[in-house]
């Protein structure tokens, strides 16, 4: 007969006993000894649970419960100690399982591992089910989770490493300030800048002062006032296609044009803002404003290192000259 393991030999010592229960005697002596596992009992046709129902050391059968009365009720069927051995470690080949036989009730929970899945098996319809428009992605530690469903009109943002992106609301744009009239006065701020504020556009329509030889000076500031000092700017006017008197530089303001913004000179175009550096609020400077009434272009660039955001823009002339036409208004994103 064909085997698993080592070889057991002849099935000899299989022995077959039948016992009278009389409902009170729970012990009964077999005439070889066994073990527990080793034992099949059946008391009225009904099998009996080993190490539940009943015990066997040695020669000595015992119940749980004494059996009910009955002539022969009792069967028991068993081999002796050493005639079945044990199955060798490693002996059962899969060869020897019939096919589909072992189903997920035989998997133990984790043992099914990356190395056990072939690559290019995992289909759409195997994943676990989601939230409509959620994305997969991983966080910092490597693990998936799921972008929540943005609304409509947002974009997928990174949110730098360490954190999966989001959905995010496009930037509205520019955001038009509040124009201010040049027809009297000395100079004109636009306070009250937002934070997060990185790009201003300051726009000129038709600007004019009083006074011959002027130069336009344009300072910025945060919470703790308007800086007069440590800019780095240099500044020209081009007329007659040619620079009409000598650069200059500043260092208590941002120029656009040299000293000759004269009094019948009306200036239109824009200068521009940018954040450098946002930890160091560093700001570059740059601007081109034309003559309305002449052929003369102002132009300007340059750079300034707040101590803290930027909050604030003043417009005025270094010699403090009265404005006497036009409207000055900013826009920032």
């Amino acid at each position: 007969m064909p085997y698993i393991g080592n070889d057991p030999g002849a099935i000899t010592d299989a022995f077959t006993q039948s016992f009278t229960g009389d409902a009170s005697d729970t012990a009964f002596t077999l005439s070889q000894a066994s073990t527990t596992n080793s034992v099949f009992v059946r008391i009225s046709g009904v099998m009996q649970r080993n190490g539940t129902d009943f015990n066997v050391d040695g020669v000595t059968l015992t119940f749980t419960t004494a059996p009910p009365a009955g002539t022969n009720n009792i069967v028991v069927q068993y081999f002796t100690v050493g005639s079945v051995q044990e199955i060798a470690t490693d002996a059962v080949t899969g060869a020897k399982i019939a096919d589909d036989a072992i189903d997920s009730e035989h998997y133990t929970d984790g043992s099914i591992d990356t190395a056990h899945i072939a690559d290019n098996q995992i289909t759409l319809a195997k994943l676990a089910g989601g939230t409509d428009g959620n994305i997969i992605s991983f966080d910092a530690s490597g693990d998936p989770v799921a972008i929540a469903t943005g609304s409509d009109g947002q974009v997928l943002t990174s949110t730098g490493a360490g954190s999966p992106p989001a959905f995010e609301a496009l930037s509205a744009g520019f955001t038009q300030g509040t124009e201010i009239a040049t027809a009297s006065g000395t100079s004109i701020t636009f306070g009250s800048i937002p934070a997060g504020v990185d790009m201003i556009v300051m726009n000129f329509f038709g600007v004019s002062q009083g006074s011959n030889s002027q130069t336009i000076r344009i300072q910025i500031g945060d919470g703790g006032g308007i800086e007069t000092s440590g800019y780095l700017n240099t500044a020209a006017k081009i007329a007659d296609q040619a620079i009409e008197s000598a650069t200059i530089r500043n260092t208590a303001g941002f120029s656009v044009g040299t000293v000759n913004w004269d009094a019948a000179n009306i200036l239109h175009g824009s200068v521009w803002f940018t954040l450098q550096d946002a930890a160091a609020f560093t700001w570059c400077f740059h601007g081109m404003l034309n003559e309305s009434d002449d052929d003369g272009i102002y132009l300007g660039s340059g750079s300034k290192a707040l101590s803290a955001e930027l909050t604030q823009i003043k417009f005025s002339t270094a010699a403090g000259a009265t404005f006497d036409a036009g409207a000055v208004n900013i826009m920032f994103i």
